[in-house]
């Protein structure tokens, strides 16, 4: 194969520039990774004045032949194909103070070893970084701080219980006291449950956190606007690569609520299912309760004058006096006085 060639003053070096231009097309491979052997220094390199073609004259590919026809001379150049290293660097842009995570991380390739990378994302994790990092930037061990980042219980819980932030909190932890198997995860997903009884103080664990999800799931077919009732919905466990932030975990708390669309029996029911449901009616009579139970309360029978639902605050109106009230709505024809 011809390759095009004009006098220089440095005449090996572009001998080499051309022999790796050609190199790079028959292997496919960077200019980068292509790495040659000086030549003896007892070997002059002539100019050639027409052309300089190029082959490979051993089957290993090891050797490159430069031969030139006018002056006739051909040269040997040993050459060599440097192999990327693997290292961990940032996915994208990352800030200092952040706490690492599998998705800030990715393993790229370096043209040589950077002394203090990483070859593994595992170690990282859970880790706080001590500066600013550009995408694509290698990092390094004194870019990171020797501390762990781990989730600790603030209150004592139960097998079974459902695992929410507000039950724990971050905290730094020196990497040799962190216990092996900690759950490093940047942020808590969805539904998770313990799986052993824990104290507060202690550092949640991988082996803490059930592997599938009890989510709610509707006992009865339900059509839209249907109250949930008790005996309507069931905890029932799902896989938890099924589970998103959207299902619903517990069945406290769902009194009040209707369903927005039609629901099949067995089917997960979610938060986009649900509404407030419509405990008042317009124009019906309800009960108005002002005051405290503990203390003094009055109940008085108002006249509604708008359709209400949980925690809504709606008018009433008095049939004998005509007097206008407000109250918030509390339960099937139940308020309370605002």
């Amino acid at each position: 194969m011809g390759v095009g060639w004009a006098g220089a003053a440095n005449l090996q070096e572009d001998l080499f520039t051309a022999a790796k231009t050609w190199v790079a097309a028959q292997t496919s491979t960077g200019g980068d990774l292509i790495k040659f052997a000086p030549l003896d220094q007892r070997i002059k390199v002539q100019e050639c004045v027409n052309k300089l073609e190029f082959d490979f004259p051993f089957a290993n590919k090891s050797t490159v032949r430069a031969k030139c026809n006018q002056p006739n001379w051909q040269l040997f150049i040993k050459v060599s194909f440097a192999q990327p290293i693997n290292a961990v660097v940032a996915k994208h842009a990352l800030v200092a103070g952040q706490t690492l995570t599998v998705n800030d991380l990715e393993i790229g390739t370096e043209l040589a070893a950077v002394a203090g990378s990483f070859r593994e994302r595992e170690p990282l994790l859970g880790r706080l970084l001590k500066r600013n990092l550009a995408k694509g930037q290698v990092l390094l061990a004194q870019d990171i701080d020797t501390s762990l980042q781990v989730w600790k219980l603030k209150q004592n819980l139960h097998a079974n219980d459902l695992l929410n932030p507000a039950a724990l909190e971050r905290e730094s932890v020196g990497k040799e006291a962190v216990p092996a198997g900690v759950w490093q995860g940047s942020e808590l997903p969805p539904g998770v449950r313990l799986t052993r009884e824990m104290q507060a103080g202690q550092i949640l664990q991988s082996s803490d956190m059930a592997e599938s999800r009890q989510v709610v799931i509707a006992n009865i077919n339900m059509t839209t606007g249907q109250a949930l009732k008790a005996g309507s919905m069931r905890l029932e466990r799902l896989d938890q690569e099924k589970v998103s932030r959207t299902h619903l975990f517990e069945l406290n708390g769902l009194d009040g609520f209707e369903v927005t669309r039609t629901i099949r029996a067995g089917e997960a029911l979610r938060s986009t299912d649900l509404r407030p449901a419509l405990l008042v009616k317009r124009g019906e009579m309800v009960v108005l309760s002002i005051g405290r139970p503990s203390e003094f309360e009055i109940t008085i029978k108002l006249e509604a004058m708008q359709d209400g639902r949980m925690g809504e605050q709606i008018r009433l109106r008095n049939a004998e006096t005509g007097r206008i009230l407000n109250g918030i709505v509390t339960g099937l024809g139940q308020l309370r006085g605002s």
